[in-house]
């Protein structure tokens, strides 16, 4: 099999253990396999789904190793593959009573293994792969039972050895039954007797040590101390929707990463709904362009002459002031360095932007755009598109504040 590195949880995966860590149940309900490439620069932990998902595979147990971490396994069947794949990526889903499934933890193989499609050879491997679930109170998984395929390990463990002298044979999980002591088991370090007094590896009490949670603040929260970067601290950590083929609803606190290359069209593909607030930073690295507007389409759409849009304008040679009506809200212009504060409430939908535009003769300037959807009953349900005057290369930062 491939060499894959240890599990990376994702920040997803850290906000379902914290949710696990306050009492809810941890399940995992299956194992994606990829074939798809990790950058140099890529950030595992910031992951939403694999690179190139190609084979989802049920889980046919999960067990607590006792050092915070759980085994889960799998087995690889090649049966009904249409097409092979080179195995590089494996991610591991999750999800607690009420969080929806996602993507928990990730690992990666710099040299994957072919996994060819079914009628080529038979593919039957079981596949065991470790993953952190701290002091989590309850841990389980969907278990698939159509399919069993006991290991030699399994076999041997579930079978205990019947020796007057010590085993040689050492794995840990080894019975040992002797006539002159009482029943032992090899932990991988040492020979250990049967206690009681543990179950699945933690001590039973009866009057037991309660665990600290840890403690919320006012608005029932977790401190952000105890998050990464990027849940609630500046840009750091974005999630990247750059390839997004569908809408990502951004929690409060959460950033959006959108990265374009010579695009006039860039579809942000962020959910939003009624009471959303969000800041926005779009950058260019053009060093020319026209003198055009830079707009974005909500719901990804146009709606005709349904904006209302004041501007002032200030550049090397003067200023200026203007109001019109727009099919789209006007964030910027030319080059854009822009800062857009976006506000959807149904009965109020606006956008403020401050634009600092270049590559024309009279640049720098800045635009102060104010627009307002004069429109109360349409509701926002997706961001929108951003559309550019001439081909565009660059990235949008977008949080998600309220």
């Amino acid at each position: 099999m491939a060499d894959f590195n240890g599990t990376i949880l994702t920040t997803q995966g850290l906000n379902l253990l914290a949710q696990a860590q306050a009492g809810e149940t941890l399940q995992f309900t299956q194992v994606v396999l990829g074939s798809g490439t990790w950058s140099s620069t890529m950030n595992p932990s910031s992951m939403t789904s694999l690179v190139y998902p190609s084979q989802t595979v049920p889980i046919q147990s999960v067990s607590i190793v006792g050092d915070g971490t759980a085994r889960l396994r799998f087995l690889i069947s090649n049966s009904s593959l249409s097409l092979g794949y080179l195995l590089s990526e494996i991610g591991i889903y999750a999800q607690t009573t009420n969080s929806e499934n996602t993507l928990y933890a990730v690992t990666y193989a710099n040299n994957p293994d072919f996994i060819p499609a079914a009628g080529v050879t038979t593919i039957e491997d079981v596949i065991d792969i470790y993953t952190v679930v701290s002091n989590a109170q309850s841990v389980t998984a969907v278990i698939d039972n159509s399919v069993l395929l006991a290991t030699v390990q399994d076999v041997n463990t579930a079978r205990p050895e019947f020796s007057s002298s010590t085993p040689t044979d050492l794995y840990p999980g080894k019975i040992w039954v002797s006539d002159t002591q009482p029943a032992m088991f090899y932990d991988g370090t040492t020979w250990q007797s049967f206690n009681a007094g543990l179950l699945n590896g933690f001590p039973v009490s009866a009057t037991p040590t309660p665990n600290t949670l840890l403690p919320l603040n006012a608005n029932a929260q977790f401190p952000a101390s105890v998050f990464p970067a990027g849940i609630g601290n500046g840009y750091a950590n974005p999630i990247n929707l750059t390839s997004a083929t569908a809408d990502y609803l951004l929690q409060v606190g959460e950033v959006a990463y959108i990265s374009f290359n010579s695009a006039t069209i860039v579809p942000l593909h962020i959910a939003t709904s009624n009471g959303t607030y969000y800041e926005c930073r779009l950058i260019s690295s053009n060093t020319s362009g026209s003198n055009s507007a830079i707009y974005l389409n909500p719901n990804n759409t146009t709606y005709s002459n349904a904006f209302l849009t004041a501007t002032w304008t200030v550049f090397m040679s003067g200023s200026g002031a203007s109001s019109t009506t727009l099919n789209s809200f006007h964030i910027g212009e030319v080059i854009p360095h822009t800062t857009v504060f976006i506000s959807n409430f149904t009965t109020v939908k606006s956008i403020m932007a401050i634009n600092l535009y270049t590559g024309i003769s009279w640049a720098p300037g800045v635009v102060v755009a104010l627009n307002l959807w004069n429109d109360t009953t349409t509701p926002w349900t997706s961001l929108g598109t951003i559309t550019f005057p001439q081909a565009t290369t660059g990235y949008v930062l977008i949080r998600r504040l309220a």
